[in-house]
């Protein structure tokens, strides 16, 4: 990324920080960067153009290495960045509409799980049984996240802790295809 993406970047988080998505308009984006409304466009197709990369989820740091083990140490980190942001996910959080972060994240971790299951067991099929249970993990493991955001940081630092945490969340019809 330019510096021009990344002061406009830097000032949507800022102006999210305080208000929800909706109430943001692009003038003030532009204002707050003190770039104009056509540098915004060179770069960027719209607010949400900017949420996408914000919130990118990004990979697994080795996709030679994806077990459970990698899983966690990845929810580990991307758990941090959770915690440094708060507040502006706290204002993403709750909008459902064009590109929301919550199923983002869900599918993203939805498509995580099944790229470790798929690794470990090359041949398994994608059974609707299988489907929903990695789809119950997805959601569950949001509402976990959706709980770092509303409640104490100290509760959820302690769990991140754990050895295995990840364990709590995975529906008993996974573990066979999932190992550490």
């Amino acid at each position: 990324m330019n510096s021009t993406e990344l002061k406009i970047i830097s000032s949507f988080i800022k102006l999210l920080g305080a208000s929800g998505i909706e109430r943001i308009t692009v003038s003030e984006i532009c204002a707050e960067a003190g770039v104009s409304k056509r540098s915004f466009y060179n770069h960027f197709r719209d607010k949400f153009d900017i949420l996408n990369k914000v919130q990118a989820i990004p990979e697994l740091e080795n996709d030679d290495d994806i077990s459970l083990a990698a899983l966690e140490d990845y929810f580990r980190k991307r758990y941090k960045w959770l915690l440094e942001h708060r507040n502006f996910l706290r204002n993403i959080s709750f909008y459902y509409g064009q590109n929301s972060s919550i199923l983002q994240f869900r599918d993203s971790v939805r498509d995580l799980l099944w790229k470790v299951m798929l690794r470990d067991n090359p041949g398994l099929e994608k059974t609707a049984e299988l489907d929903h249970a990695v789809e119950y993990f997805a959601y569950s493991y949001l509402i976990f996240v959706i709980r770092i955001l509303l409640l104490d940081p100290d509760f959820c630092d302690e769990y991140f802790h754990r050895e295995h945490f990840i364990g709590d969340y995975i529906p008993p019809i996974l573990l066979p295809y999932l190992h550490y």
